[in-house]
């Protein structure tokens, strides 16, 4: 093949690469509106093919089931939750006081107010796809390597122990923005909730709150 002919297929070949991308991001956007209008368990397959203008047959090209989709969909929306977000998470801790939370706090509740929609969905499958929750799990994992600054802090035979009580303290926030901002069963204004939640936070951690002093971390 000259190199005329080998430039040709070359650029065939990535016009259909490109095709291909933008029918799977076509798909995977129809999805999570299908999602986000109609949860999990009752979006089906044929919802989202007719919200995305695409044949089954076209689907399959590009995933396996429900479930691929939905994956695909959560982490997109996960990695606006990037290691910027763990690594300012980490930073403010490191600082050690109420105020350096609670900021972090208030940009973190833009997540929750943001993705509000399609949460439920999220929930439900991570309740019924072990795949989904492992992922959930991940995303918390990556935390651990942002933590450096803050878990040196301690004795090296406490670090692993700090980190889970942060992320635990993380799964309890997810939990409560859950409630409060999607299904509204604790109905709390934004910045009292921030105070709470800052309250809580400085409490488990041994952080600097007003009026006290932090936690020594060597002998606590």
């Amino acid at each position: 093949m000259d190199n005329k002919a080998s430039s040709e297929s070359t650029g065939l070949l990535s016009v259909r690469e490109e095709q291909r991308r933008m029918t799977r991001r076509r798909i995977a956007t129809a999805a999570r509106h299908v999602f986000e209008e109609r949860g999990y368990g009752q979006a089906s397959i044929g919802d989202i093919t007719k919200a995305a203008k695409v044949n089954r047959a076209t689907f399959y090209l590009h995933f396996a089931n429900k479930a691929e989709v939905f994956n695909e969909v959560y982490q997109a929306v996960r990695q606006l939750q990037s290691a910027r977000h763990w690594a300012l998470l980490g930073r403010a801790l490191a600082e050690g006081t109420a105020v350096s939370v609670r900021q972090w706090l208030d940009q973190a509740l833009v997540w929750w107010e943001d993705q509000a929609p399609l949460l439920p969905a999220i929930h439900e499958a991570m309740a019924s796809d072990l795949e989904v929750a492992a992922r959930w799990k991940d995303q918390l994992d990556q935390l651990a390597g942002e933590l450096d600054e803050y878990l040196a802090g301690f004795p090296e035979d406490r670090r692993e122990g700090q980190r889970l009580r942060v992320e635990l303290l993380m799964v309890q926030l997810d939990q409560l923005c859950f409630r409060a901002i999607v299904q509204k069963v604790f109905v709390i204004e934004r910045e009292a909730l921030l105070d709470v939640v800052t309250g809580l936070w400085v409490d488990a951690l041994g952080l600097q709150g007003v009026g006290r002093t932090p936690v020594d971390r060597s002998s606590a």
